[in-house]
């Protein structure tokens, strides 16, 4: 009898959970970096050629990628936005801001001797 009861469990139907992801928020480094290291101090830019090139406009936007990065489409998926901005782009404001952001940076890292090296000081690069 005891046997019966996980099988019963795994042949009733999954039922189907309807919710709404209201806002994605993003942390991490280059690999999901928006253009938050555009408006920063730091070596780590890719707001040049070739970046950018399969981007909406076709310019660079600070994603380290030619086109839209993964936050992009996991936003898309969820019916959220098709590009998620940058938290230091001026040219978006806390309505934008409403249903994502992305605070990601590129050249961050568990180490905090990354950001010594990488992150521009006015004393250090005078």
């Amino acid at each position: 009898m005891f046997w019966f009861l996980p099988i019963v469990l795994l042949l009733l139907p999954v039922l189907e959970v309807h919710g709404k992801v209201p806002a994605l928020i993003v942390f991490g480094d280059s690999t999901v970096d928006p253009g938050n290291n555009n408006h920063i101090s730091t070596i780590l830019k890719s707001d040049f050629e070739p970046y950018g090139r399969d981007f909406a406009g076709g310019k660079p936007t600070g994603r380290f990628s030619n086109g839209r990065i993964a936050t992009d489409f996991i936003a898309e998926a969820f019916g959220i936005k098709s590009t998620v901005p940058a938290y230091l782009d001026p040219t978006y404001d806390i309505k934008d801001f409403a249903t994502g952001v992305s605070f990601a940076s590129a050249g961050t890292g568990f180490d905090n001797a990354t950001s010594d090296v990488l992150v521009r000081d006015a004393c250090s690069f005078a």
